[in-house]
């Protein structure tokens, strides 16, 4: 997450004094997504799966692999991004790749409720 600060910085009798005007707040950045798929039925047992992502459309890039069928992907608020998956068996041998997962593209929508007005 990043952090946004707005602030402002004034001269009273020689004196810096910094104001924070419009508090402190985190802009959210990346959400994750959990994807799970089902196993081949046909051919060897998967040992794992190799995890191909793509973001925007662009080129598939191995990005992980994963012992189970199932993975969590980190993805970037504002982006599309989809996965694709091969089951490898514990001979290295590779499968063909799945049919890429549905697009997602996560939103940050309307904001959070704020903290407890507290008196200072």
């Amino acid at each position: 997450m990043k952090r946004i600060q707005k602030s402002l910085m004034v001269v009273i009798g020689g004196i810096l004094v910094l104001a924070l005007s419009g508090g402190s707040a985190l802009a959210q950045t990346e959400v994750t997504v959990n994807y799970s798929w089902s196993a081949p039925t046909t051919g060897s047992p998967v040992g794992h799966y190799v995890v191909q992502h793509s973001v925007n459309g662009g080129a598939w890039n191995q990005i992980a692999t994963a012992a189970s069928n199932s993975y969590t992907l980190t993805a970037t608020i504002g982006d599309s991004h989809r996965i694709r998956v091969a089951g490898v068996d514990d001979q290295d041998r590779q499968g063909s790749y799945s049919e890429p997962s549905d697009t997602y593209t996560p939103e940050l929508g309307p904001p959070g409720q704020p903290g407890k007005p507290i008196l200072f």
